[in-house]
């Protein structure tokens, strides 16, 4: 077991794979020049049962493949080689029980039953590996899991927040937050963790000389033809900007520092009151000096957009105390 998760994590395999890609790559360079009738003089790949070979100017790449063996098909051919041997097993065992053996009866016996102990040790030898190799991987699929599930949460509390919020600038940061966590979110379900079902019986080999990785090339992005904004895009794009401002010291301040930026709003906005709570508002103190009658409060709410607008629709046909729990619900 040790020798196959040493031959999995060795350097080796590693550089295997990473030249293995390298292989592909210039495979693929080659077969388009082919493609497109371009000079191939110097270029050349083949692939055989055991080898990769490359020719790409003055660079040389041989692979010789590792050798495998899938671990669940190599204890099926055990447990195949054990039903087999366990004929022989039963019938000796049945002779020697009732004294028809002879001497050659008890080596054949005793050979068989080695056989069988070997074949349970190499069954738990891969099944032990295939634990094991595996436990990293099962880790990381786990916590992604996990990380999936967290989000999803957040995301249904950001919900319950644009749906309820009043003010206009938190509902658009709650709606940018929720934004941002879907794109994170999917970005780990795009995650893939494979499980390794193999052991590497033999490591690959590799000969080179002058390899380099192919280099990609970005593709010049054109840019488009700058037209004249009209006035009404000028402003937009200033209006844009504000709100990205505004959206930025929103996401750099605290929940403390936001609550407090909430209640100095809302004073400034109820100013317009001469109540200072939701208790004077719905007082029936003719006498008070805060004393506000409903027709005049409704008076008083429609001179000042920014209340009337964050309250429901029908907030005119509602009784005095219930315009009160309202306005003091912003």
């Amino acid at each position: 077991m040790e020798e196959y998760i040493s031959n999995y994590n060795s350097s080796e395999y590693k550089d295997y794979l990473d030249k293995l890609q390298i292989y592909y790559d210039y495979k693929i360079k080659i077969l388009k020049k082919i493609e497109k009738n371009k000079d191939t003089d110097g270029l050349s790949f083949s692939e055989t049962n055991d080898k990769f070979t490359l020719n790409y100017n003055n660079m040389y790449l041989e692979i010789t493949k590792p050798k495998y063996k899938h671990i669940f098909n190599e204890i099926n051919k055990i447990k195949k080689r054990k039903n087999e041997i366990k004929i022989d097993y039963k019938e000796l065992q049945y002779r020697i029980l009732h004294n028809l053996n002879n001497e050659a009866d008890y080596k054949k016996y005793q050979k068989i039953v080695d056989e069988l102990i070997s074949l349970d040790n190499k069954v738990k030898e891969l099944t032990e590996y295939y634990i094991k190799i595996n436990s990293v991987q099962n880790n990381l699929e786990i916590n992604n899991k996990n990380n999936i599930n967290d989000f999803t949460k957040e995301l249904e509390q950001l919900f319950e927040k644009i749906n309820t919020e009043k003010d206009s600038i938190l509902t658009r940061k709650y709606i940018n937050d929720y934004l941002e966590i879907i794109k994170e979110r999917n970005n780990l379900k795009d995650n893939k963790y494979k499980t390794i079902d193999f052991a590497i019986t033999k490591l690959p080999e590799i000969k080179e000389k002058n390899i380099k990785s192919v280099s990609k090339k970005e593709k010049p992005v054109k840019k488009p033809k700058k037209v004249k904004k009209t006035n009404d895009e000028i402003q937009k794009n200033i209006n844009s900007k504000l709100k990205k401002k505004i959206k930025e010291k929103l996401e750099n301040t605290s929940d403390k520092n936001l609550n407090k930026l909430e209640e100095d709003i809302k004073k400034k906005l109820f100013k317009v009151f001469r109540f200072k709570n939701e208790a004077e508002c719905k007082s029936r103190s003719h006498s008070a000096d805060f004393f506000t009658k409903k027709p005049e409060l409704i008076e008083l709410i429609k001179k000042s957009p920014q209340i009337e607008k964050r309250l429901p629709s029908n907030y005119q046909g509602m009784n005095k105390n219930k315009l009160c729990e309202e306005l003091y619900k912003l």
